[in-house]
């Protein structure tokens, strides 16, 4: 029976290496998605920081007398 269980867990430790070495990385979709989204978001903190801008505009107009 040990020697069963010691002939499968090589096995599988031989499969798990084989995945291991065959590991090519993100696939081009998922560079995609993540390009765009990265995209949006530096999109949105500039409209983040245009709109504060413009509202300090508004504001010290509205200080001066």
């Amino acid at each position: 029976m040990i020697p069963v269980l010691i002939s499968y867990m090589s096995m599988q430790w031989h499969r798990l290496q084989a995945l291991r070495e065959d590991d090519r990385g993100m696939t081009t979709e998922t560079l995609i998605i993540t390009g765009t989204l990265a995209a949006a978001a530096v999109a949105v903190l500039v409209l983040i920081v245009n709109s504060i801008n413009n509202r300090t505009t508004q504001v010290t107009d509205s200080l001066d007398p």
